[in-house]
């Protein structure tokens, strides 16, 4: 019966098989916001924060952060989509994304970081807004 239920999971499951390819940071910002737009932001942090360690480190932080863009949101009304803005390779190992967060009132900015130290990617650091300022290229 266990070889049954091995098997199955295994075949139920495939991207957890050998050879998976690595989630991109920009498979991993969509996927966010796309929970964020069903209104799971807790979720959507969550997945977000797979493979960094800002969870582990800065608990409090983001417990905070969750809060503070569950209140804000429903400041701007309904979301109406996302839009990339920008996509800057900093180097190997850092790459950063810019999007706007269509809502019904503004538009708002968000800016990430990822680092990959070895393999692969992971969040390193998260910033959003209702102003500009991080649209343009940092170099």
């Amino acid at each position: 019966m266990k070889k049954i239920i091995f098997w199955t999971l295994l075949f139920l499951y495939p991207a957890a098989s050998f050879g998976a390819e690595p989630v991109t940071p920009k498979a991993m910002i969509e996927t966010f916001f796309g929970e964020v737009q069903k209104g799971n932001i807790a979720g959507g942090y969550d997945q977000l924060f797979t493979g960094s360690t800002i969870p582990v480190d800065k608990p409090q932080a983001v417990t905070v952060l969750k809060q503070q863009t569950q209140a804000s949101l429903p400041l701007y009304g309904k979301i109406l989509g996302f839009e990339l803005v920008h996509e800057e390779k900093l180097s190997d190992s850092v790459i950063r994304y810019v999007y706007i967060l269509k809502t019904e009132k503004a538009p708002l900015t968000w800016e990430f970081y990822f680092y990959k130290p070895k393999a692969d990617w992971f969040l390193a650091n998260i910033n959003f807004n209702d102003q500009f300022n991080f649209l343009g290229a940092k170099k």
